[in-house]
C-alpha cells in the first residue's frame, strides 16, 4: 500500500474518531455491564420520531451501563396509520405506506448513531394475522369499534383518539364523523390491533422487567404501556415539560388510562404531609415569576408582561363592579380528553353547554379564554372557529379572548375571581394565587383539596350558576396548592441535562458529558434509571432541585 493511502486511512480514522457515533460507541462498550442473563427493558419506538429516539437512546445507554439490556422496537411501517399522518398533509390513503421508508430510515440512522439493539415491528406479526385484523377492521360495525378491547387494551378508544388528532379539530364528537372519514377510523383501529398484538408478542418473547418510551398515547405509543400495566410489568412514559430540556416521567395509575403529568397517591401524601420550607417557597415563587414573565419556547403563557388587573378590567369593559369568572378552553383535539375522565362526553360538548349557560348568568362578568396554543399547535379548526360559527351574538357580559390575544395569563389570573376548566394547567396555578378553581373533569390536580371538583353535570352547572358566591380558598387550601404546585412544576419537571444544549430540546447527547452516564456521576440520571427499573414517577429531591436552572 502506498504512503498516500496510509495517510488517507489515518486521516479518515482521526475524522471518524472525533464523531459522536465513535465516541459514544467506545464509551458505552467500555462501560456496559450487559450480559446474556441481564434483565431486559423494552424501549417502544413506534412513532417514527428520530428526535424522540435520541433521548431514549441516551437513557438506554445509562441503563446498559447499569447492567440492564435495552431492546428497542422500531416501526417499519407495519401499522400504516400512525401519529405521522394528519389531515393537514393532504395525503391520499394510498400514499401512506409510501411515506414509511423515510421514517424507518431516520429511525435506523439514530439506532446506528447510538448503537442500540433493536428489532422491527414486522418481525412480530405474520401476514395471516395482519389479514385477520384487516378483515375485522373492515367488517366490524362502526359503533362497536368505540368500545372494542383487545387483550384488555381499549383499542377502540385509542383509535378514536388518533382520529381526533388526525382531524386537528374538525372531528371532536362522534356525530362529526362523516361517512367518508370512516375509513380513517377503521385504519387507526387496525393499527391499534396490530400494535397491541406486537406488544404482546414482544412481552412474551423478552419477558421484560420494565417498558418505557415517550408519551404513551394514541395507537402508536399506548399499547405496550397499557398492556404492561394489566400484566403487572413496570412501565413509564415521558413527555416534554413546560420549558426546554425539562420532562415529565410518569407511570400508569389505572387500567386504560394515562396521565402525562400526574403524581402517584403515595408521593402526593408524602408531599402533602411535608410543608414547604422557606427555600422551597422561594423556588416556587421564582418559577412562577419566570413562567409568566420570561420568553419560553415550550409554553404559551408569557406573550407580554402582565397588565394591571384594574387596567385589564377597563379594557374588557367590566366597570360594573361585578365579579369576574373565566372559562379556560383547551385545544379540543388534544389527547387528554380521550385518556381522562370528565363529566361531559367531549370537549365541544363542555364548551357549547358552558357557553349557553354563562350567556344566561348575568350577575357575573364572564371571560372565555381560548387556548393560546391553538394557533401554534396545528389546529385546523379551532375553538375560535367553533365559537364564531355557532354563536353569532355574544352577550355584553361575556368577553371572548381569542387564541391570538396578547393578554398575559398572570394578569388575567389576578383579575378574575374564579376559574373554570376541565384539565387545564391553570387548575394548579390559580389556587396558588388564592383564586378558586372549578373542575369539570378528573384532572391530575383534582381531589387534592384545593379545587372544587364537579362529579356530575348538574353539580358543574350549579357551581357555574353560583359563581358569584364561590369563596376563595382558605390559607390551608392555598398551602396545599403551593405544595402541589411545587411538586408539579419543580420536583416533577425533570432535566435531561446530558443533552447538547446548542442543539436544542431534542439535541444529541453532549459528548463532553459521557461520564454522566456512569452511576453516581449524575444524580438526576441515576433517578431516571432507578424509576424506569422500579416503575415509579421521577421526582426530584432537594439536592436534585438545585441542579435545575429555574430562571434560565
Amino acid at each position: 500500500m502506498s504512503s498516500n493511502n496510509y495517510i488517507k486511512r489515518f486521516r479518515d480514522y482521526l475524522k471518524r474518531k472525533d464523531t459522536l457515533k465513535y465516541k459514544y460507541y467506545k464509551f458505552t462498550q467500555k462501560h456496559s455491564k450487559v450480559t446474556d442473563d441481564s434483565p431486559v427493558i423494552i424501549v417502544w419506538e413506534m412513532g417514527g420520531f428520530g428526535d424522540i429516539m435520541k433521548k431514549n437512546a441516551m437513557i438506554a445507554g445509562a441503563l446498559n451501563i447499569r447492567g440492564y439490556k435495552t431492546h428497542f422496537i422500531i416501526c417499519d411501517g407495519t401499522p400504516e396509520a400512525c401519529i405521522q399522518r394528519g389531515l393537514e398533509k393532504k395525503e391520499e390513503l394510498s400514499e401512506w405506506k409510501d411515506k414509511c421508508p423515510k421514517c424507518f430510515s431516520i429511525m435506523k440512522y439514530v439506532a446506528g448513531l447510538y448503537n442500540v439493539d433493536y428489532s422491527v415491528a414486522g418481525d412480530y406479526i405474520s401476514e395471516e394475522k395482519k389479514k385477520e385484523f384487516l378483515d375485522l377492521s373492515q367488517s366490524i360495525e362502526l359503533d362497536e369499534i368505540f368500545h372494542y378491547k383487545y387483550l384488555g387494551v381499549d383499542v377502540g378508544m385509542l383509535a378514536w383518539s388518533s382520529v381526533i388528532r388526525y382531524m386537528k379539530g374538525f372531528i371532536i364528537e362522534k356525530k362529526d364523523l362523516k361517512k367518508e372519514d370512516e375509513i380513517i377510523f377503521r385504519k387507526y383501529f387496525y393499527a391499534g390491533l396490530v400494535n397491541t398484538y406486537i406488544a404482546e408478542e414482544v412481552i412474551n418473547k423478552f419477558k421484560p422487567v420494565s417498558i418505557y418510551g415517550s408519551h404513551g398515547v394514541y395507537v402508536d405509543f399506548s399499547p405496550p404501556i397499557l398492556l404492561a400495566y394489566l400484566k403487572g410489568i413496570k412501565a413509564i412514559i415521558w413527555s416534554s415539560g413546560f420549558r426546554d430540556f425539562l420532562h415529565y416521567f410518569t407511570v400508569p395509575k389505572k387500567p386504560n388510562k394515562l396521565e402525562f403529568r400526574g403524581i402517584t397517591e403515595p408521593e402526593w401524601q408524602k408531599r402533602k404531609n411535608t410543608p414547604l420550607t422557606e427555600e422551597e417557597n422561594k423556588t416556587l415563587d421564582l418559577y412562577i415569576h419566570h413562567r409568566f414573565n420570561k420568553g419560553n419556547k415550550r409554553d404559551f403563557l408569557n406573550v407580554t408582561l402582565p397588565e394591571d388587573p384594574e387596567d385589564l378590567r377597563k379594557k374588557l369593559g367590566f366597570d360594573n363592579g361585578k365579579k369576574v369568572a373565566c372559562l379556560f378552553c383547551h385545544v379540543s383535539w388534544d389527547l387528554s380528553f380521550d385518556l381522562s375522565t370528565m363529566v361531559f362526553d367531549n370537549a365541544n360538548q363542555w364548551l357549547s353547554e358552558s357557553l349557553e349557560t354563562i350567556f344566561k348568568i348575568t350577575d357575573v362578568n364572564w371571560i372565555v379564554r381560548v387556548h393560546p396554543g391553538e394557533k401554534v399547535s396545528g389546529s385546523l379548526y379551532t375553538n375560535d372557529d367553533f365559537i364564531k360559527e355557532h354563536y353569532k351574538e355574544i352577550p355584553g357580559h361575556v368577553k371572548i379572548l381569542w387564541s391570538d390575544s396578547e393578554i398575559n395569563s398572570l394578569g388575567l389570573y389576578k383579575l378574575i375571581d374564579v376559574g373554570i376548566t376541565l384539565f387545564g394547567t391553570m387548575g394548579a396555578e390559580l389556587p396558588v394565587l388564592g383564586k378558586p378553581v372549578v373542575s369539570g373533569g378528573e384532572a391530575h390536580f383534582s381531589g387534592k383539596g384545593f379545587t372544587i371538583d364537579a362529579k356530575t353535570k348538574e353539580e358543574y352547572f350549579d357551581l357555574m350558576k353560583n359563581a358569584a358566591s364561590i369563596e376563595r380558598p382558605d390559607p390551608e387550601q392555598i398551602a396545599l396548592a403551593r405544595q402541589y404546585a411545587y411538586s408539579y412544576f419543580i420536583q416533577r419537571q425533570i432535566p435531561i441535562n446530558i443533552v447538547n444544549k446548542t442543539e436544542g430540546h431534542f439535541g444529541n447527547i453532549d459528548v463532553n458529558k459521557l461520564n454522566d452516564l456512569l452511576p453516581g456521576n449524575n444524580i438526576i440520571l441515576d433517578e431516571i434509571c432507578n424509576s424506569i427499573i422500579n416503575g415509579k414517577d421521577v421526582i426530584l429531591d432537594d439536592k436534585m432541585v438545585k441542579e435545575v436552572e429555574i430562571g434560565k
